[in-house]
């Protein structure tokens, strides 16, 4: 994954290079852009295939999972989400999470507390979410499948 709007998946060479394979746009986030032009779309390059029907009630057929960042530019805040996208081409995005609750912490005293989603593992029924808080900081997120799978709640 490139971005995550569009949606740009590309292939990496050894030589550093990358291609372009595919681009889709998921309309919600595309209006988001739209609304509040000042939140800027980040995506993480990790995405986790995830085939466990039993476990993600919300979507339970094969999907990849993946991390992205809401910023927004004028408040300097992230926010971050999970969503979910086809496991196939053109692996277009089927879902976005609400608001992981990730905790934060200031970098400096007095400062602005932030915290900032940087890795992401499955392991059978658990998901782990590393990030940093403040700069200064090393923490996870761990739940199960399901939990996360609730933060996918539809309508």
């Amino acid at each position: 994954v490139y971005t995550p709007v569009p949606h740009v998946i590309v292939s990496a060479k050894e030589e550093g290079e990358s291609k372009m394979l595919y681009s889709t746009t998921f309309h919600p986030l595309h209006q988001l852009r739209q609304k509040w032009p000042q939140v800027e779309i980040r995506g993480s390059a990790q995405a986790i295939l995830v085939d466990a029907p039993n476990l993600t009630q919300n979507l339970p057929r094969p999907h990849y999972l993946a991390l992205l960042h809401l910023f927004d530019t004028s408040t300097k805040r992230y926010a971050h989400h999970a969503y979910r996208f086809q496991h196939e081409p053109p692996f277009m995005i089927l879902q976005v999470s609400s608001q992981l609750p990730l905790s934060e912490a200031a970098a400096t005293p007095n400062g602005v507390a932030f915290a900032f989603a940087s890795g992401l593992a499955v392991k059978g029924n658990t998901v782990l979410v590393t990030y940093g808080a403040g700069d200064r900081e090393a923490r996870a997120l761990v739940m199960t499948m399901e939990k996360l799978d609730a933060f996918f709640h539809c309508g």
